[in-house]
């Protein structure tokens, strides 16, 4: 029997234009009805969630930032894997030589080592090509926590302060660019790195990583991992395949994702959670 299902965001349950559908809403709900909790694991905070979850009704156990946090249903933070400060100016130099953008989300909000519109406007840019989206959509999105970066004035103080890094996240349209910055990152100790999508780059502590955590998670709940099923579609949900056996990949997943998969479904645009969630939980049971 399911008892919980642990969802990827973006690309997963979310469609490409941000929403959720009204099909995977209901089987959500509908698998809560049957006893099996729900959670979200994604590369984002829980501000960014909580907004998208709260505008449906629902409220769940979170791994945020590809497993740098294990978060309550309230949003409190249950276990964490933060950035090795140590590793920091390594980690940003190999970007800033790259002349790559990119941001860090720390327990304080986002920051940036340069200046924060130029920053902000990279990231735009490269949402509207990686979405296919209009740049009024995201300057509408005004409010989104990644839309207010402060700025880093010196490192030094940064990095002695209590504020702890959950990831740094790189970005840029020059494909090949990210490509490099993953060769150099490579050869730095104590850290992880993976991409969501080919235009970006995800770096955290090499424990912060999704599969890891909902294993903590699941000895907490005390429930066996044939118990859980997992849905993702991207590299930085691979370890949620690894190590939990009814995995399950919308059409639209990275290749890899979906060679690994238990079983694949219908694109995030066409209901893949809810056919996955029924196949575990079919109706009438």
């Amino acid at each position: 029997m399911i008892k919980l299902i642990v969802s990827d965001m973006d690309g997963t349950l979310l469609k490409h234009n941000g929403g959720i559908s009204k099909e995977n809403i209901e089987a959500i709900l509908y698998a809560k009805e049957k006893g099996a909790d729900f959670a979200i694991a994604t590369g984002r905070d829980y501000s960014s969630i909580s907004k998208i979850m709260n505008a449906h009704g629902l409220s769940c156990m979170s791994i945020l930032g590809n497993g740098a946090q294990f978060a309550s249903k309230e949003g409190e933070v249950l276990s964490s894997a933060y950035f090795p400060k140590k590793q920091f100016k390594e980690v940003i130099k190999v970007f800033d030589d790259l002349s790559i953008h990119y941001m860090i989300f720390t327990t304080a909000g986002f920051f940036s080592t340069h200046d924060p519109d130029t920053v902000r406007d990279a990231f735009i840019e490269r949402c509207c090509v990686q979405f296919d989206r209009d740049i009024d959509e995201y300057k509408e999105q005004n409010d989104m926590p990644c839309m207010h970066l402060q700025q880093i004035k010196d490192v030094n103080d940064f990095l002695k302060s209590d504020i702890d890094i959950i990831k740094v996240e790189a970005f840029s349209l020059s494909i090949k660019l990210i490509e490099k910055a993953k060769d150099q990152l490579k050869h730095i100790d104590d850290i992880a790195y993976l991409s969501s999508f080919n235009d970006n780059v995800e770096v955290t502590d090499v424990h912060a990583q999704k599969g890891m955590i909902l294993e903590k998670v699941i000895e907490r709940l005390q429930i066996s991992k044939e118990e859980v099923m997992v849905l993702g579609d991207g590299y930085n949900d691979i370890t949620m395949f690894e190590r939990f056996p009814y995995s399950f990949a919308p059409e639209n997943a990275e290749t890899g994702i979906k060679e690994l998969a238990y079983r694949v479904v219908s694109s995030c645009e066409d209901n893949g959670v809810a056919e996955a969630i029924y196949m575990m939980i079919p109706k009438g049971e």
